[in-house]
């Protein structure tokens, strides 16, 4: 269906440049970030060192292909010098879990629906790479140990209370002094710029964040934190490894709560008349160190900043300008797209959230999913929907990504589709009930030819349905979007203008049929070649094959269907290797396959050094130049941050524009123009091809 002739945003969008940092030491990064309001940012006199440390740490890139080696090491060493493997392992692989355990529920509950406070690319892949060494490290410390001292870990069971109790007291009156005064000295210039500015370069914190530092710096921890049970077995000769284990494990959650981005201020905790303020923090005392740097240093104890007369104040702001949890303008239906979907999930694994889907290069199909189908099966025992992170449109609206528990094996069988129409439309019925949502996108697979007619079967479930026909409901496809987005990053090709053809995969979809009677309306000279045995557009300049091998007679192929790659493979066998040059005996015109497959699976072009195959279709939208959206819309999709997909972009324009009709079924090719034009006047912009 088209858009109406004339109409306005609901809401005129204002492009404020702002500016964002995603994780750096430099004063400007602490005074844009927002979770500092006038009265809590530091001063310039109080920042005006930390340009001296950024640039030693900036660039920082750790080679992480031999960590699960570097894990399994000291079982090596341990067998080599015949002494307990049992209790390293036990201990580090507690820390493990219990760290991953507390990043999956703080983003569960705290970064999830904030959306003023977006996880940034560089900090996940920063800590992503680091926040483990810390524990491999002390893995390492502890054989050693047990060697020269076995009466520290192997004492009678009988010592595990007393010891627990002596450890305790060791940490308040060793430990806690002792890391006041060493971070005070990391904090020098010259021991900030070698060590220390590592760690500051988070300046929005995550619980992990406490692990990651730089790697000599770990050593310093180590002489600090090792009193805790090395002096209690100095003066009474027992202790145990469930001991160490415990404290270490301890350790970590009281650090990972101290670097929670969380407000937490129970008067038992911030009153000055409790001695709690002075005995225990609270996540805004160390998230105001990371905010001023010459503040609040102590561990866990603040009384040493009191002492000292380093303590200061610190609010935390951001949460209280969100809108209210229940506002839901608009929700993103999405699903699981395989094993290599799960695995970036923010809840699995945050530092995976961004970039590509990595499996689909290793695994084979089947495997990818009936793992998930297997997975999803037990999931919808337990729900029917998984609810993702929410995000701000046009500083007035909030949208959010819902996912049926559904996964690609669901879309190939026939005999389900009934049923995840079902689901979809019930998902739709659930969020109007409980947020009073009526504007629903579908994403990929949900909105699938063979499923529901690209959504007219939904839309027309809906208007069928007797609670939803009189509830205002709209539901779009975003595909017009999709097809201008395609259509302008084809013309933007350098040469476009003089190409004589285009080889075309995937032209008979509604995405595919749009693009072709747009360029067969602008570019009356383009001849396209359609890779299908079935013929849906009749024009002189369009013509069909079955091989495939004849995309090497074109310089740019077009990709907007999933193919096996078996097919590519035995089109590409003829010239692997071959010279693509005038003159040589087996050229070859192909430089460019240009990709809008969701989701995007790397073609294999071994031997083909000439020809480059790049995902298209994908929209930016940089908070440098525009604050049309914000928060985490771009998580979990296989995308880089700041990316958006441009199904996903025409729904949100719709919901922006009031759009009061649904965009379901074929694609009003007149419409591409105007979704496009609106697209940039928020700001969002085809991601550049590299060239």
């Amino acid at each position: 269906m088209c858009l109406p002739t004339s109409k306005k945003p609901a809401s005129a969008p204002k492009l404020v440049s702002s500016v964002v940092s995603d994780a750096s030491s430099s004063s400007s990064s602490i005074l844009s970030n927002n979770a500092y309001d006038n009265s809590t940012r530091p001063t310039t006199e109080e920042t005006k060192h930390i340009k001296a440390v950024t640039s030693t740490h900036s660039n920082h890139v750790r080679d992480t292909r031999f960590d699960l080696l570097w894990f399994l090491g000291p079982a090596l060493i341990c067998y080599l010098l015949r002494t307990p493997i049992l209790p390293i392992y036990i201990i580090g692989i507690a820390r493990i879990v219990s760290t991953r355990l507390t990043l999956t529920l703080h983003y569960l509950f705290v970064d999830k629906d904030n959306y003023l406070n977006k996880l940034p690319a560089k900090q996940l892949e920063r800590e992503g790479d680091d926040y483990l060494v810390g524990t491999v490290l002390h893995m390492y410390a502890q054989i050693p140990l047990q060697v020269l001292f076995p009466a520290m870990f192997f004492s009678d069971v009988s010592v595990i209370g007393r010891s627990a109790v002596r450890t305790f007291w060791s940490h308040v009156f060793l430990v806690e002094p002792l890391y006041y005064a060493a971070h005070r000295w990391l904090h020098i210039p010259e021991n900030m710029k070698a060590m220390h500015g590592f760690h500051h370069l988070s300046i929005s914190t995550l619980p992990t964040t406490s692990l990651v530092q730089n790697f000599h710096e770990h050593f310093v921890y180590v002489a600090v934190f090792g009193p805790a049970f090395f002096a209690p077995f100095s003066l009474y000769w027992e202790m145990h490894w469930s001991v160490v284990g415990a404290y270490l494990v301890l350790f970590d959650l009281i650090n990972a709560y101290g670097h929670m981005n969380i407000k937490y201020r129970h008067p038992v905790f911030t009153s000055k008349y409790s001695p709690f303020q002075y005995l225990f923090y609270t996540p805004e005392f160390h998230l105001g160190h990371h905010a001023y740097f010459r503040a609040n240093y102590a561990l866990f104890m603040p009384i040493w900043d009191h002492i000292f007369g380093t303590w200061r104040k610190y609010v935390k702001t951001d949460t209280d300008r969100l809108l209210p949890a229940n506002q839901q303008d608009f929700v993103f239906i999405g699903h699981n797209a395989g094993l290599a979907h799960f695995m970036t999930c923010p809840e699995w694994n945050v530092y995976s959230a961004y970039g590509p889907f990595r499996t689909f290069k290793y695994l084979p199909y089947q495997v990818e999913f009936l793992f998930c189908a297997f997975v999803a099966c037990i999931i919808r025992l337990f729900m029917s929907a998984y609810t993702c992170s929410r995000y701000m449109i046009n500083d007035k609206l909030i949208g959010r990504v819902i996912c049926i528990c559904r996964t690609p094996i669901d879309y190939v069988d026939p005999k389900r589709y009934p049923t995840v129409n079902k689901d979809i439309v019930k998902l739709i019925a659930s969020q109007y009930k409980a947020h009073g949502t009526q504007c629903f996108g579908l994403g990929n697979l949900n909105k699938m030819k063979q499923l529901n007619d690209g959504g007219q079967l939904i839309s027309d479930m809906v208007k069928a349905d007797p609670f939803l026909k009189d509830k205002g409901i709209r539901v779009w496809t975003g595909d017009t979007m999709t097809a201008a987005s395609v259509y302008h990053q084809l013309i933007d090709m350098p040469g476009f203008d003089t190409l004589e053809s285009i080889f075309f995969i995937g032209a008979n979809g509604k995405i595919g049929n749009a693009v072709c009677k747009q360029l067969l309306d602008t570019k009356p000279n383009l001849k396209i070649r359609i890779y299908s045995l079935s013929h849906t557009l009749d024009h002189p300049n369009v013509s069909y094959t079955s091989d495939l091998a004849e995309l090497l007679n074109h310089k740019i192929v077009l990709v907007g269907k999933q193919l096996s790659p078996r097919k590519f493979n035995k089109a590409l066998a003829p010239t692997r290797y071959a010279s693509s040059k005038k003159g040589e005996l087996t050229p070859y015109k192909c430089r460019w396959i240009l990709d809008y497959t969701v989701p995007y699976i790397p073609i294999d072009l071994t031997g083909h050094s000439n020809i480059e195959h790049r995902q298209i279709a994908v929209l930016e939208t940089s908070p440098e130049s525009s604050n049309f959206l914000k928060g985490h819309f771009d998580i979990g999709f296989g995308l880089e941050q700041h990316q958006i997909y441009p199904c996903h972009a025409g729904c949100i324009i719709n919901t922006v524009y009031g759009r009061e009709t649904d965009e379901v079924g074929e694609i009003c090719v007149k419409d591409m123009m105007t979704m496009w034009e609106r697209g940039l006047s928020l700001g969002l912009r085809n991601r550049p091809i590299k060239i």
